[in-house]
């Protein structure tokens, strides 16, 4: 195998002395100057520890433990100071790192978050932490990729979510201009009287204070397999939205309600804040099925910031209602 590195200088300047112990002395004098691990020592054939049994400084042997009395029986080999190069910081260069060689303990330190990538030259780059939510993009060819807030592209963000149990009310507040659309997703309604429907009001204000005066008007189109029929109506003036025109929720085991409703640009306030409700559910301990589809608005030029469920009598025993906001494009 070629070496690797630097060219090292010619090793040339090797030497050997000899000498004769007394039982007392512990130094002795080299025909070179050396450095103390630029030197083998033997006693009676036995290889002295460098630093622990001797030390040389300069031409001084100086042994830790007097070698015993015996003719010739100390032999030192040893190169003089600066015939053994030592090799400088950066000057190995390899062609090759062995597989899975580089541990994680060699990597330099960074900061908790940052991830690596290259630069335009080709070289590796930290790209900085961004903040809790975001996503990491890509910036194109030739340049490192950036942390960014989430695009819009019309998909939903989770915002809050609220569980009945024998609740007046169910109300999602603090509406704004942040979203251009609110869905709110309303599954396994129970209510606690029996033969009720869901009510929804528009609140407005920091309050809020919910509309309730005859402002709502609504059409409703709903098919009932009870029935085996079709069913429409209508309502102007009305004081609140009614979102299960034809879908009565009862209190027998397995009766219960699922439904959207989409809250259209609520912070605007040079139109009437208008929704888009649809319902389903079981009647009659599952054995037949109610749908209903509902759009309805509030005839006040203002910004609505709440909206609350209620049902047309008694409470809401169970349920999960949830809030999500579309994001903007």
């Amino acid at each position: 195998m070629p070496y690797l590195g630097n060219e090292p200088g010619a090793i040339t300047d090797a030497f050997t002395d000899t000498f004769t112990g007394d039982g007392s002395e512990t130094a002795f004098t080299l025909t070179q100057a050396s450095t103390t691990n630029s030197v083998f020592v033997r006693i009676h054939g036995v290889m002295q520890r460098n630093g622990t049994d001797f030390n040389v400084d300069g031409t001084t042997l100086t042994f830790t433990t007097a070698p015993p009395n015996a003719s010739n029986n100390i032999v030192v080999q040893f190169f003089t100071i600066g015939s053994v190069q030592a090799v400088a910081d950066n000057a190995v260069v390899t062609a090759k790192i062995n597989d899975n060689a580089v541990t994680l303990a060699k990597l330099a330190g960074g900061t908790d978050g940052n991830i690596i990538s290259f630069d335009a030259s080709g070289d590796p780059v930290a790209v900085a932490t961004g903040n809790d939510g975001q996503v990491l993009t890509s910036a194109g060819a030739g340049a490192p990729p950036v942390f960014e807030d989430a695009g819009g592209g019309g998909s939903f963000t989770f915002i809050s979510s609220v569980t009945a149990s024998n609740s007046a009310s169910v109300a999602f507040t603090g509406l704004d201009a942040t979203y251009d659309r609110y869905w709110i997703t309303f599954a396994s309604i129970v209510p606690q009287t029996d033969n009720t429907q869901i009510y929804a009001v528009l609140g407005t204000g920091a309050g809020p204070t919910y509309n309730t005066g005859s402002n709502y008007v609504w059409e409703a189109t709903g098919y009932s397999e009870q029935a085996s029929s079709w069913s429409f109506g209508f309502a102007n003036g009305d004081t609140k939205i009614n979102i299960g025109y034809s879908f009565s929720i009862g209190t027998a085991t397995g009766e219960h309600c699922h439904g959207d409703l989409y809250l259209v640009d609520p912070a605007n306030t040079s139109n009437y804040t208008s929704v888009f409700t649809r319902s389903w559910g079981p009647q009659q301990s599952n054995s037949s099925l109610t749908y209903d589809q509902i759009i309805g608005m509030l005839e006040v030029q203002t910004a609505v910031t709440a909206i609350k469920f209620t049902m047309s009598s008694g409470n809401i025993a169970s349920g999960t209602f949830r809030l999500y906001g579309l994001n903007k494009s």
